[in-house]
């Protein structure tokens, strides 16, 4: 078959699926439609038949649950990393997931802390995992919060509330089958500098592991009354912002949910545990309270500085987004720079030997790779943009574009992937390229 003959096979598929979803590309929306005792909830073509799964979830998570998690949670504080506070909870969260039937392990780490405290420790994430039934789905989402706290306090909101809300949401999902495989994940290490997520994100990418979305909830059980919860997302995540806003309005959950940004280009690996995701080119979101909580780090961090009512809500509508994004039959591309790989140092497009976590430095001319996951829709074309100029456009997979240009210093490389529908999905990083060889036009 031709080129041109295929892509004009491909128009009239893409053509023939617009109709048949009846959607637009340019909005998401999550019209209901009634099909006996089920709802179909729609965004940009993604559906879903799992609204009675959603509610039931729902109706699982209340202020009892709740209350019993965040006890047994904050009783085993101040959890700093390291002490036997810290891996006590680290033993009663895995025995959760256990007894909730989930695939339970735990990924023992040592590493350095901060700048602040640089000293060695030795701790231990806990995952649980519930297996998608669909076994030609790689894809991950994965829900996360920190379970150790600083040495002042006993950590309820900071983030007691979060570990709760990962308890919470993997108590109630696991009683049900999804799509999609769905992780659950509590780190150690985020108050000495984000240690025990890097460790994680590390083995996460040496693996190749596909994740569709990360989540974070970083303190979501504190309000001072404006039943506030804030999503931010990173570039390519928006839509997982805007269903966590539609959940919440189609399920009366009760909150207002405002919208934010990651910008991966300016982040410094601060903030909460997300941030160890955004150097390997995984999309992020993070649920954060609405209102400013003046106790945390404290010892005023305790249960009585929770709003049960609150933190239920804010976990019902995480939980309500985890099963809707599990059942989910189409999702936009993601586009990831797979060569060079982070953390490598090459040498004429040759892997040599790791560098420190998060830096790639490339000596003499090598090719960039670019490779698409979770496409459902054709690839129309991939843009290649060196420093903010746009290099090369290849309309063929696989999507490459040879660097070979003059330099001694670090460059930003964007990769932008146009679907046939109009949708589009980039990837930045900062490499630093090394060459000589390649005089300056």
């Amino acid at each position: 078959m031709t080129k041109s003959s295929a892509h004009t096979i491909q128009i009239v598929l893409v053509v023939l699926i617009v109709f048949l979803l009846s959607t637009t590309a340019s909005s998401i929306s999550f019209p209901q439609q009634k099909k006996g005792n089920t709802v179909v909830v729609s965004n940009q073509g993604l559906q879903t038949t799992s609204s009675q799964k959603i509610s039931d979830i729902l109706s699982m998570i209340d202020e009892n649950l709740i209350l019993d998690y965040l006890q047994n949670i904050v009783g085993f504080g101040p959890r700093k990393t390291g002490t036997y506070g810290c891996e006590k909870a680290a033993q009663y969260i895995h025995k959760q997931f256990t007894d909730n039937g989930l695939l339970a392990r735990y990924q023992n780490w040592t590493g350095r802390g901060n700048e602040l405290i640089p000293h060695r420790y030795t701790s231990q994430n806990v995952e649980g995992t519930i297996q998608g039934s669909d076994p030609t789905d790689t894809s991950i989402i994965i829900f996360n919060a920190h379970y150790d706290s600083v040495a002042k306090g006993p950590g309820a909101n900071d983030d007691g509330s979060g570990t709760v809300a990962v308890l919470a949401a993997a108590y109630a999902l696991s009683r049900f089958d999804f799509k999609r495989t769905v992780k659950f994940v509590t780190f150690a290490g985020e108050e000495i500098g984000l240690v025990g997520s890097q460790a994680y994100t590390k083995e996460a990418y040496e693996r190749n592991d596909n994740i569709l979305v990360e989540i974070n909830a970083d303190m979501v059980g504190h309000d001072e009354g404006s039943r506030t919860m804030t999503v931010t997302a990173t570039e390519d995540a928006g839509w997982v912002a805007e269903i966590f806003q539609r959940l919440n309005a189609n399920y009366s959950i009760g909150l207002t949910v405002n919208r934010g940004t990651i910008n991966r280009e300016t982040h410094n690996l601060g903030g909460s545990d997300f941030s160890a995701f955004l150097p390997y080119s995984w999309e992020c979101v993070c649920c954060w309270e609405g209102d400013h909580d003046p106790n945390f780090h404290s010892p005023q961090d305790n249960l009585t500085n929770v709003n049960l009512s609150y933190l239920v809500n804010t976990t019902r509508n995480i939980a309500a987004t985890l099963a809707y994004l599990a059942d989910m039959d189409q999702t936009p591309p993601q586009v990831r720079i797979t060569s060079p790989r982070v953390g490598f140092l090459y040498k004429e497009g040759i892997q040599k030997h790791p560098l420190d976590e998060f830096k790639t430095t490339v000596i003499n001319n090598i090719w960039i790779w670019a490779e698409v996951d979770n496409a459902t829709i054709p690839i129309q074309r991939a843009e290649f943009y060196y420093d903010g100029k746009l290099v090369y456009t290849d309309t063929e997979a696989p999507f490459a574009w040879e660097f070979n240009k003059f330099s001694l210093r670090k460059h930003q490389i964007i990769v932008v992937v146009f679907d046939l529908l109009g949708r589009n999905s980039s990837d930045w990083r900062e490499i630093r390229f090394i060459n000589l060889l390649k005089r300056i036009s």
